[in-house]
């Protein structure tokens, strides 16, 4: 049976983005005008709630923003940037809170129930830090263990769940530079598990082969990219789920990724989901809730516009 889709709009600006959604169906994420080649504007951050996109609040020094996730309280984070600086923040009951950090970039990539908030930053030596927020004070997460993780000067936290674990990936001591996220991971970095402090290396589907986790839910099961091929994770396992990259995991064990959607091991193509003549195209899915819906980023009638999913 074909799923419906909404085209949650884009306000005033050419394109809008969609990164996250609660099981209340609450959607965040971004709206922009940028003028290509560049890949952003002026961004700002939304939340979408029944209908309705409200813009969360800039503050000074901020001029502009993305929100990346939300938590089931309207708790928001991601970024806000000036010409300077890329800050880490949270947003709640509509005001914008920036987040401390040494460096002069911090990324807010994640938000579970609690308001415990995972993400990264650059440091004082210039090398990038995971760190997570458990209730307002950010503290880098330790790289307990040195056989796992040797020498490690760059780490990236993506996900956390309501456990309070958190994925990502780690250079495993490599000096690399990552100027984007969710690229190719470089040969060398492995995806990265930090759970009550502990760093586990999560190894990669082949040799030679970089890999990130991006998402994890509440059942500790892992989704990410291993090369140029998505992967699940659990149980000290690594799966192969074909070619892309696998974003996020509801606790149904439903996996979402860059055009694709899985579900009892049958993997579907995005817009296969469709009924004929949607007016969709070149659908990227996000993130999934609990209930099945998909947020993402597709073509709507030649426009880039943000999307919501159900069956």
């Amino acid at each position: 049976m074909p799923y419906n889709i909404l085209d949650l709009g884009a306000l005033n600006k050419s394109l809008s983005a969609g990164f996250a959604i609660t099981n209340c169906g609450q959607v965040a994420g971004w709206i922009d005008s940028p003028v290509p080649p560049a890949p952003l504007g002026t961004p700002l951050p939304f939340i979408w709630t029944q209908g309705i996109m409200q813009l969360l609040p800039l503050a000074a020094p901020a001029a502009s923003g993305q929100a990346f996730d939300l938590n089931g309280h309207g708790q928001a984070v991601g970024n806000t940037y000036n010409t300077i600086v890329t800050r880490a923040t949270r947003w709640q009951g509509g005001t914008m809170q920036l987040l401390p950090f040494l460096g002069d970039v911090a990324n807010a990539r994640s938000i579970n129930d609690c308001g415990s908030v995972a993400g990264d930053g650059s440091t004082a030596t210039g090398n990038t830090q995971a760190w997570c927020d458990p209730g307002g004070l950010l503290s880098p997460i330790p790289v307990a263990n040195p056989q796992i993780l040797p020498q490690d000067r760059y780490c990236r936290a993506y996900g956390i769940n309501n456990r309070g674990q958190i994925v990502g990936g780690s250079d495993l001591g490599m000096v690399t530079i990552r100027l984007a996220a969710f690229g190719p991971p470089p040969v060398g970095a492995h995806a990265c598990l930090w759970d009550k402090g502990i760093a586990q290396d999560l190894s990669a589907l082949h040799a030679n082969e970089g890999s990130e986790a991006y998402g994890i839910n509440d059942k500790k099961q892992v989704v990410g990219r291993s090369g140029n091929h998505a992967f699940l994770w659990h149980n000290h396992a690594m799966t192969d789920l074909g070619a892309g990259a696998a974003y996020n995991i509801n606790n149904s064990g439903t996996v979402i990724g860059d055009s694709f959607f899985l579900q009892g091991g049958a993997r579907t193509v995005l817009t296969a989901l469709l009924p004929p003549n949607s007016g969709w195209s070149s659908l990227e899915g996000r993130d999934i809730n609990d209930y099945g819906e998909i947020v993402g980023t597709g073509v709507h009638n030649g426009k880039t516009r943000a999307f919501l999913m159900w069956p």
